[in-house]
């Protein structure tokens, strides 16, 4: 009896538990009903939808906009100034650096092998040409003069022997008319002659190999005529300037040993015309006109600024910078200009008759980024301080300093004219870790 009652007591039990099952299920299949009916149903007038907040993007992350703290801002320097129309005119400025003409410049060397035994000038001087730069003790000079006095003599002497030789055949041959003399004999004598006469050609092409020696040795005509009337062997090879100039580099020391393996001792260069190479952007080549005159201004004197004109166009485009180099051209500048200096070369470019230049809405030029493929600017965003947002604008051509912005911005708007690419910067870091403005 106690087993059956038992049972019934555990059939309840169970009974009751999938009833209480079943009531949960269909508990919570209806609160999803109802939340999915929610999320479905229009938001009341005047709401803010979850998404939105509050700057007017209802939808969507701020992906576009940062905001920074003030500490940052004066940190990194970030400025911000309204956008204003200005008179561009028809400028153009393009960086620069200084060098020297490398059509006035000298390479001076030594064709001789041997010891330095002298040094006549020291960086910075100015010569002239012909002026003793250095002086060379040289084994081999001494060599090949000694080489060519003894091709000389050689000459001397078989031109001696074809005198003796040319009078002896020509007395044969007398002879041999007026039959005193056997034709053996006026032939061995004619043989003699001739052979007398190769070894005077022998002789004198011996000698000239040797003279040809000595002139690529740097021995002048005037150096051998010497030599040829004393006699004298003088090993000392004298390096002389073979321009006008100063001199730029020097790298060669008293008692050096050097060689015509040396690419130059020393370099020479008339600093009187100086070249400034100019990199003008691709989309600005057109205007670029040789023989315009322009103004380069270095930042080593305080942007004082020197007239030069253009002398050369390069024919082949930078592809590592998009830009093509422009020589020019500054004469008789009295401040110590040196190579290497960085300069600014602004070109002038001739308008139409009577066109007169026009106002145009434009920022500074590094207030223009690349970003998401185009060209954008930072503009403020209202009542939010230091919050900036990307706008994507469409630009004219720069003249160097300012561009103009045809479109995308309006006159009055708040531009970030300094530190724009920290703050591009920090947009593209956001949209890579998914954060929106408040974020930041």
């Amino acid at each position: 009896m106690k087993n059956t009652n038992a049972v019934k007591t555990a059939t309840v039990l169970a009974a009751l538990t999938a009833a209480a099952v079943l009531g949960i299920m269909v508990l919570v299949a209806l609160q999803g009903r109802n939340v999915f009916a929610a999320a479905e149903a229009p938001a009341p007038p005047g709401a803010t939808h979850p998404a939105d907040d509050g700057h007017g993007h209802a939808g969507e992350a701020h992906i576009d906009e940062v905001t920074l703290t003030p500490e940052a801002v004066a940190q990194n320097g970030i400025r911000v100034a309204p956008a204003g129309k200005q008179t561009l005119g028809d400028e153009l400025i393009v960086p620069g650096r200084v060098s020297y003409n490398l059509e006035q410049m000298a390479h001076v060397g030594t064709p001789v092998q041997g010891r330095v035994s002298e040094v006549r000038v020291k960086l910075g001087d100015a010569v002239t040409r012909g002026d003793v730069l250095l002086v060379i003790d040289s084994p081999a000079l001494g060599e090949a003069q000694s080489e060519f006095l003894q091709k000389r003599t050689q000459v001397e002497v078989a031109a001696s022997a074809v005198e003796v030789a040319q009078t002896a055949a020509e007395r044969a041959r007398r002879l041999l008319e007026g039959k005193g003399i056997a034709l053996g004999e006026y032939q061995r004598r004619e043989g003699e002659y001739k052979s007398a006469a190769g070894a005077l050609k022998s002789a004198k092409s011996a000698m000239t190999a040797a003279e040809n020696t000595m002139h690529l040795y740097g021995v002048s005509d005037g150096e051998i005529k010497q030599l040829t009337a004393s006699g004298e062997v003088n090993p000392r090879y004298t390096v002389r300037a073979p321009m006008d100039g100063q001199v730029v580099k020097r790298e060669v020391t008293l008692g050096e040993v050097v060689g015509p393996d040396r690419d130059a001792l020393l370099m020479l260069a008339d600093m009187k015309v100086l070249w400034v190479l100019a990199d003008v952007p691709e989309n600005q080549v057109r205007r670029v006109v040789l023989k315009a005159p322009v103004t380069v201004t270095l930042e080593a004197f305080a942007g004082q600024s020197f007239p030069g004109t253009v002398a050369y166009l390069a024919p082949e485009l930078n592809k590592e910078t998009r830009t093509v180099q422009a020589r020019i051209e500054i004469g008789n500048v009295a401040a110590p200009v040196s190579p290497g200096m960085f300069a600014q070369v602004g070109m002038v470019f001739d308008r139409a008759a009577g066109d007169t230049p026009k106002e145009a809405l434009a920022v500074p030029e590094a207030a223009v980024q690349i970003f998401e493929g185009g060209p954008t600017v930072f503009v403020s965003v209202p009542d939010e301080p230091n919050t900036f947002a990307a706008r994507p604008v469409k630009v004219g051509l720069s003249n160097g300093k300012m561009i103009p912005v045809l479109s995308g911005l309006n006159e009055g708007e708040g531009v970030v004219v300094e530190g724009a690419f920290l703050v591009k910067a920090e947009i593209a870091k956001g949209e890579m870790e998914g954060k929106t403005c408040s974020g930041h």
